[in-house]
């Protein structure tokens, strides 16, 4: 008999292909099922969430939310904790979330621990304004 949790379904195959296909992107699962739509491969909400919510478990699939009444966003980062160790900007215009890998950042992270005992969590920090990308087209 199979470990709980080790049976993989067709559908739990599609959606980590779908997300591993996608480094960097980040999904909703409204987004998800609408791409498995237009694919003529339909996966149920229900199911997709589920299947995201394993995926966050193990460490596959980082889960972000990001504003009180939003959809919460999905990435994949495979087994790689590299999204735990740094920052997020979400550009308010166009809705991007950007991985801020940055030295000035992580100081003040320390030094809210050093000087204040208080340990920032920057995998669930982020910081909203505009994009560079939205500033240049404004």
């Amino acid at each position: 008999m199979a470990a709980k949790g080790a049976y993989r379904t067709r559908q739990q195959d599609e959606l980590l292909q779908f997300l591993k296909n996608n480094p960097g992107a980040h999904h909703t699962a409204s987004q998800i099922r609408d791409y498995f739509l237009r694919q003529d491969q339909p996966i149920g909400a229900a199911t997709i969430y589920r299947q995201l919510e394993r995926l966050v478990e193990d460490g596959t699939v980082r889960k972000y939310l990001l504003e009180t009444g939003d959809s919460a966003c999905y990435e994949y980062v495979g087994k790689d904790p590299c999204c735990s160790g740094h920052f997020h900007c979400k550009c308010e215009k166009c809705g991007r979330l950007i991985h801020m890998n940055c030295d000035e950042l992580q100081a003040i992270k320390e030094h809210l621990l050093t000087c204040h005992g208080f340990e920032w969590n920057s995998g669930k920090t982020v910081f909203y304004g505009i994009c560079d990308q939205c500033r240049k087209t404004a």
